[in-house]
């Protein structure tokens, strides 16, 4: 389904500064929400049965975030039909809908039997890993439906122009995280059982904030109905729409899971299972940061020049990369992962080259972000889609290829992972070029 958003005609009216500083607030809500898996990564490195909690939590936190993938692009969703009040009234029901039912199926997979058959014999989780991933699966049973919940009011904050509340909110979700897991470490708890309760004790806290601030700015209120309006009005509409958005982020961190199946056989299953969550955790910290380019995009375009915002995600996404590729490569840079993983030095020289891999992920995050907003902006939202499934069948098919072939399972990971986003970020580049032309 294609709609046009209403947009202001001037090309000109908003600056380049004006850019920056909506997108430095969001950008850090981001790093906040990222920089949880390095702070749960490190107290459970500090804690006894480091590797195996390492592995449990990580492979918990990729079916967790499996499960809550299609709800993922509520929040651009949710930018994109803040114009209407119809468009929201239809899209808060579909997130209720979506949510509630995200969150019974990964209750469902946490059972025994279910586990069993998913998670042992279809991915081939380890024996020893089973229960801990398991305690870790229930206790995040409500991850999906709270998230889809705060990206939902997220949407209308960032069309509201209150990012700065955003930010507020993730830093709250990080301290609530940080306070949970030291009070755990205090009362020498699980190592598994703290992880997930900091993780969803975090998020519950931040949807809480995000929804009180939301409905006291007024950003819960659509602003008046000036024209006829072709943003979707009703659930078979936004299904439309929003089908192939949510097919995608499916499709992408479903990959993400069955790449776990692919680390789990290779010749280092055991310190790669660590190696590969522990490593990427920390490049999403700062990858993540690019994320929010998308949310700028669909809001500006039209009203700024489609080259001056690529322009704005390859100066964004480029500054990251260079950050990264110094941390993989510098004393300091070793200092900052020892600070994350602990002094494990077989899991720190596991981690490192995964890192310089990893260096380039998040310029092609920025201009995955950045492509993807102009398509979803314009209502192209079937091209994301494609781009997502040609990007996750290289993903699998050089994870499997290089464990097949005898490499690393934490190499193979990135390795595929850095392949899968060029060739997406490609794709995107040129529908982007056949529809509209940068």
């Amino acid at each position: 389904m294609k709609f046009v958003k209403n947009q202001s005609p001037a090309v000109s009216s908003v600056s380049l500064g004006q850019l920056w500083r909506e997108f430095i607030p969001l950008s850090l809500s981001d790093v906040m929400m990222a920089a949880g898996d390095p702070l749960v990564t490190t107290t459970l490195a500090h804690l006894p049965n480091a590797r195996s909690n390492l592995a449990g939590v990580g492979i918990a936190k990729a079916l967790a975030i499996f499960f809550e993938s299609p709800i993922i692009m509520l929040l651009h969703a949710s930018n994109a039909v803040a114009p209407n009040g119809k468009s929201r009234q239809a899209l808060w029901q579909f997130m209720l809908l979506a949510g509630g039912s995200l969150s019974l199926l990964l209750g469902l997979l946490a059972l025994p039997l279910m586990f069993d058959l998913v998670g042992t014999r279809f991915l081939g989780i380890p024996i020893e890993l089973a229960a801990t991933v398991q305690q870790v699966l229930l206790l995040m049973v409500l991850w999906p439906f709270a998230i889809a919940w705060r990206r939902y009011f997220q949407g209308l904050l960032i069309y509201h122009g209150n990012s700065r509340a955003i930010a507020i909110a993730s830093i709250a979700r990080l301290a609530t995280m940080g306070t949970v897991l030291a009070i755990g470490v205090a009362l020498k708890c699980s190592g598994a059982v703290l992880a997930g309760s900091a993780l969803i004790i975090g998020v519950l806290v931040e949807t809480g904030l995000i929804t009180i601030v939301a409905y006291r700015c007024g950003a819960t209120v659509a602003p008046p109905v000036t024209e006829a309006s072709t943003l979707p009005q009703d659930l078979g509409e936004i299904w439309r729409f929003y089908w192939p958005l949510a097919n995608s982020m499916l499709v992408n961190w479903g990959g993400k899971a069955l790449l776990v199946g692919a680390i789990a056989r290779a010749v280092d299953a055991p310190i790669a299972l660590a190696a590969w969550p522990a490593a990427w955790g920390l490049v999403l910290v700062i990858a993540n940061s690019t994320r929010m380019l998308q949310q700028i995009i669909i809001k500006y375009q039209g009203r700024v020049a489609n080259g001056v915002l690529l322009k704005f995600a390859l100066s964004v996404g480029s500054c990251c990369s260079i950050l990264l590729f110094l941390i993989s490569t510098t004393t300091i840079g070793e200092w900052v992962i020892q600070g994350f993983i602990g002094s494990d030095r077989e899991l720190i020289n596991s981690i490192k080259p995964v890192l310089l891999i990893c260096a380039a992920i998040p310029l092609l995050v920025a201009m995955q972000n950045a492509t993807q907003g102009f398509l979803v902006g314009a209502g192209h939202t079937g091209g994301v889609n494609r781009a997502t499934w040609i990007g996750t069948t290289v993903l699998l098919g050089i994870a499997w290829l290089s464990v097949r072939v005898g490499w690393s399972g934490a190499i193979a990971a990135a390795m595929a992972t850095v392949a899968a986003m060029l060739s997406e970020v490609l794709f995107l580049l040129f529908q982007q070029r056949s529809r509209q032309g940068l």
